[in-house]
């Protein structure tokens, strides 16, 4: 018995499955391939991945060390002035 509603069962997703794969057929033909974002914000995004790339390469072209090294150089060229002043320890 459960056989035979398998087979119907099967016989009538098969019906669909071809009536619902030709209209995807259809719809491939589109242009639209369901982006709904205006070419704006496409070409937006096209910037941020190139800046996301360019600052990627920038960033493995110098090891941890080097970059350290960098941001040492670059602390040692400020002036003091926004040192905190000691203070004298009273007692």
């Amino acid at each position: 018995k459960k056989k035979k509603k398998s087979k119907k069962k099967e016989e009538a997703a098969g019906g669909s499955a071809q009536a619902s794969s030709s209209k995807h057929v259809d719809t491939q033909g589109d242009d639209s391939s369901g982006d709904e974002r205006t070419a704006y914000e496409k070409k937006w995004d096209e910037q941020v991945k190139k800046v996301d790339l360019k600052q990627a390469k920038v960033s493995a072209e110098k090891s941890h060390r080097d970059r350290v090294n960098d941001f040492n150089e670059k602390l040692s060229k400020l002036s003091e002035h926004y040192d905190l002043p000691r203070v004298a320890g009273g007692g």
